[in-house]
């Protein structure tokens, strides 16, 4: 497994990017296929939020501090709303969260 440190505004996102399916598949359970799940702490703790099924792209408001993207699209998580201000791309069945302080305030769904 290797992780990835990204500046998010001011603070820090670590995508950790596994190289297996098996690795990638250990968020999934807790994400069905198909759908952005962000949950309002780290490690998939807090409040969980799911999106529907294959959401189109767009931009989304969205919070959270961990995020597992289970669509086949890549999903790019940002710093400030409406898809503002510094990001990091989460590819199809990827997950990442934010170090202690930094929040994910919308994500944009990539993709045509």
């Amino acid at each position: 497994m290797r992780t990835k440190l990204i500046a998010l505004g001011g603070a820090a996102l670590i995508a950790t990017l596994p190289f297996a399916t098996e690795t990638a598949s250990a968020a999934a359970p807790a994400c069905r296929a198909g759908s952005v799940c962000t949950w309002s702490q780290n490690d998939f703790h807090g409040t969980k939020r799911t999106s529907g099924l294959n959401p189109s792209p767009g931009c989304y408001p969205w919070g959270g501090k961990t995020v597992s993207n289970q669509t086949k699209r890549t999903i790019r998580v940002y710093s400030d709303v409406s898809c503002y201000g510094k990001h990091v791309d989460i590819k199809s069945k990827h997950w990442g969260q934010t170090k202690p302080g930094a929040t994910i305030k919308s994500i944009a769904v990539l993709g045509p």
